[in-house]
């Protein structure tokens, strides 16, 4: 059985951090400042996991471009299971290109490949895939949130615990489907900003009463001042952040859902897993993307025992 398996979307991410300003229209704007990294919040989640050594499968669509047979080659290296990547034919993944300067930053995507995910993963052949895991992470903002309730349903039926990272779509709570979807995942991740939106409150510690349905694990994302999370059990619990210098913090909050569920599967208490999401975190920020500076197990067994 697998660890983890991580559902979502795939992207190239072409980063552009700490420039000056941001060039005008006609202007090109030279910088050394660039990574390039695999993206999208299952990738990351997936890599992430895999390093500390948690069997992980991800599942998603891909192009059959170099680039795309580069990103195979490399999420293998890394020890991530690629036997549930689907090949569209004539096209590439995602692409984002993020851009930032020293107090804001904006992405431009291209969806490519991404197009096909919300359907395959509601196929039959990645259902019974999905029904064999011990975990499912869900990274992806559906078009439609009916299917995805059911899917959840069918999982909890077969004894796997699911969680989403439902990012920022500010229109998603009056969907049809979504709450019955929310209510049905044992884990839902939020940042802060996300948390404040979607509950309707204005404090973290507010939000989490709002948003979390009896016996499921709500977690609030803050960024260097950690995390607070709301257990099964209704008892809170909050764990500092790791103080590191940030290089670029694209995929941050992804890398911290990989050491989160590396130690919720295992078993450890929610205080472990939310001290584990914080270094894994904090660590990705040291180089450009969300997965190259984040820990290896013996690098996590080191800060873990100094945030004790």
């Amino acid at each position: 059985m697998t660890d983890l398996v991580t559902a979502g979307e795939f992207y190239f991410d072409l980063i552009f951090h700490h420039l000056p300003r941001l060039p005008r229209l006609g202007e090109e704007l030279k910088t050394e400042n660039f990574g390039l990294a695999l993206g999208g919040g299952a990738v990351i989640t997936a890599l992430t996991a895999a390093r500390l050594g948690r069997t992980v499968d991800l599942v998603s669509v891909i192009g059959d471009s170099a680039l795309d047979w580069f990103a195979r080659a490399e999420l293998k290296r890394a020890g991530v299971g690629t036997k549930y990547l689907k090949e569209k034919k004539n096209t590439i993944g995602g692409l984002t290109v993020a851009v930032s300067v020293r107090r804001d930053r904006y992405f431009l995507t291209y969806l490519g490949a991404n197009l096909l995910v919300e359907r395959y993963l509601l196929s039959s052949s990645v259902r019974k895939r999905l029904g064999r895991a011990r975990h499912v992470h869900f990274a992806l903002s559906p078009r439609r949130w009916e299917p995805f309730s059911r899917l959840a349903a069918w999982l909890r039926g077969r004894g796997v615990t699911t969680s989403w990272d439902l990012g920022w779509n500010p229109e998603t709570a009056r969907q049809p489907g979504f709450r019955r979807l929310n209510a049905l995942l044992d884990v839902v991740f939020f940042n802060q900003d996300e948390a404040l939106r979607y509950s309707g409150r204005s404090t973290p510690a507010a939000a989490l009463g709002r948003l979390a349905q009896p016996g499921q694990c709500v977690v609030i994302k803050l960024g260097a001042r950690g995390a607070v999370a709301i257990g099964p059990d209704g008892r809170r619990r909050r764990a500092r952040g790791l103080k590191v210098r940030a290089i670029e913090t694209t995929g941050a909050g992804d890398a911290f859902n990989g050491g989160f569920l590396h130690a919720w599967v295992q078993g450890a208490d929610l205080a472990a897993c939310l001290r584990t999401g914080n270094i894994c975190g904090a660590l990705s920020t040291r180089v450009p993307g969300g997965n190259a500076g984040t820990p290896t197990r013996a690098e996590l067994a080191r800060h873990l025992r100094r945030l004790r």
